[in-house]
């Protein structure tokens, strides 16, 4: 594995392992906490107290801090045009984390929850990109969602890890 930051912002991880490889990987990873944003509204709309709320919501999120809310497949999508392409969108995140930040600033809705693409690259390359939170965030200048956001930069390279190293 091999990381290629291409700004302070956009970082490029190159795998190791096939994209089918790693996409199984990072499902069995995260999948295991997915709750879809359907799901999540199902919650606040069954809930009768943000307590409620996090305690239920809690019990789905795992050890993990994140949970993937959607999966977009590109590469299925785009079929049509570019037959072969084989490209993935996670869009993972933590509504309990989120409201730290949004509390401090609603502009932050904007960047959560993350986004991390997958897709294999015309050399046949794994590769893994996404922008770095504390870079997104950062410029919300505010102390606290910058701490969250560098714990988020964490949390996307240890999925990332994970899934390299990950054995089924």
């Amino acid at each position: 594995m091999q990381t290629l930051t291409t700004s302070p912002m956009h970082v490029i991880v190159s795998s190791n392992r096939s994209f089918e490889e790693f996409t199984a990987a990072i499902e069995a990873i995260a999948l295991k906490d997915q709750m879809d944003l359907a799901g999540v509204e199902e919650l606040v709309l069954t809930s009768q107290s943000w307590e409620e709320f996090q305690d239920r919501l809690e019990s789905k999120i795992g050890s993990r801090g994140l949970m993937t809310f959607n999966i977009i497949d590109h590469g299925s999508l785009m079929s049509l045009a570019f037959a072969g392409t084989k490209a993935k969108m996670y869009v993972i995140g933590n509504p309990l984390i989120a409201r730290l930040m949004l509390e401090e600033n609603l502009g932050v809705g904007l960047y959560v929850p993350l986004r991390m693409f997958v897709y294999e690259d015309k050399e046949g390359q794994t590769q893994i990109t996404y922008d770095r939170p504390s870079f997104l965030l950062g410029q919300f200048q505010n102390p606290k969602i910058l701490a969250i956001a560098q714990i988020l930069d964490q949390k996307l390279e240890e999925i990332i890890s994970r899934a390299e190293a990950f054995s089924s």
